[in-house]
């Protein structure tokens, strides 16, 4: 499952603006939580060799790009062209380490591609990829594109992060959710999300191993918004997913998924992450096998940690404020 750690934002063509811009969206994405930056490849928009330009600035910061390869408006109508552009951007941009490849965030933007020729690109681009980097293609939560071994994980498209849990459960393979709203204040209800409910999101999203991929949709005086163009984040929630990102980074990477009332990661007997959500519980009990135990209460939105009495047993019980946002940590001592 680590292939899907990490905390991925979307900047879908920061690449094609100026100078200007281009400087401040990486010195945002160099201070900011991500790891990863979903972008369209948009070759017919600008030169391979910029596009290489832009992925090397990326990977002098730490950061990912996760290549969208197919994307509305490029001049691909079947297969065969799609099979075309395939083969002339991902030899060039095989060579980074710092590449991921999504065939299409829409695939329903082609409709003369069928299932059949979305498997045929899949493996063209692996065929094109020595390095094999990770491959995916954002489909809704049932599809069943998501079962193809041509893809290295799933990347869906959903309302909530128990719904992609609830259609994917029994997926064999790693799943994200790339598209799931954005914070702003746009019409479009999937651009209008508040930071609490992008932040509920990522937090329910990571205890679920349904990790977010985050998006900002505010228009600014150029009527410009990051996940379209990049720039600057001015939402509330990235400097609260930077809590998150800590906590996961201490987080097992063996820890597990175990469905209950309010989602739970564990690795049993020594280590447990609860994410109560929107329940105000006024305290929550865990059976656990007998030991020391450290206690730590997490508000997502105050981003605070505080820390409980140890406590040592069989049961563990955590007092809440009895607020939303909360979550708890509970660690093993020797």
């Amino acid at each position: 499952m680590a292939m899907i750690d990490g905390m991925a934002t979307t900047a879908l063509g920061w690449h094609l603006h100026g100078d200007k811009r281009r400087a401040q969206t990486l010195a945002t994405l160099e201070s900011s939580p991500f790891d990863r930056v979903r972008m369209a490849a948009l070759a017919t928009r600008c030169s391979l060799d910029s596009l290489e330009e832009r992925v090397a600035e990326l990977g002098a910061i730490g950061v990912t790009a996760e290549l969208v390869l197919l994307h509305p408006g490029e001049g691909v109508t079947d297969v065969e062209s799609a099979a075309r552009y395939v083969a002339e951007v991902v030899p060039r941009l095989a060579a980074y380490p710092n590449v991921w490849w999504s065939l299409s965030a829409d695939p329903l933007a082609f409709p003369g591609l069928s299932e059949h020729d979305w498997v045929r690109l899949a493996g063209l681009v692996a065929e094109e990829d020595p390095g094999h980097h990770p491959l995916s293609i954002t489909v809704d939560a049932g599809s069943p594109l998501l079962w193809r071994r041509s893809f290295t994980h799933g990347s869906v498209r959903a309302r909530s992060p128990r719904d992609a849990w609830m259609q994917t459960r029994d997926h064999y393979k790693p799943v994200r959710m790339d598209m799931c709203g954005y914070e702003g204040d746009a019409a479009d209800p999937w651009l209008s999300l508040t930071a609490a409910e992008v932040v509920n999101l990522a937090w329910d999203g990571a205890v679920r191993r349904r990790h977010v991929t985050h998006g900002e949709a505010y228009a600014d005086d150029q009527g410009l918004t990051w996940s379209s163009d990049g720039g600057t984040l001015v939402g509330d929630a990235v400097r609260r997913l930077d809590l998150l990102r800590q906590v996961l980074a201490t987080t097992p990477a063996e820890a597990r998924y175990r469905d209950r009332d309010a989602p739970l990661l564990e690795v049993p007997g020594e280590f447990y992450l609860e994410f109560c959500g929107e329940h105000r519980f006024p305290e929550r009990e865990y059976d656990v096998p007998a030991g020391r135990y450290e206690v730590e209460v997490i508000d997502t939105w105050e981003m605070t940690v505080t820390r409980c009495e140890v406590q040592e047993g069989e049961t563990v019980t955590v007092s809440l404020p009895g607020t939303v946002g909360q979550a708890i940590r509970l660690r093993r001592l020797p």
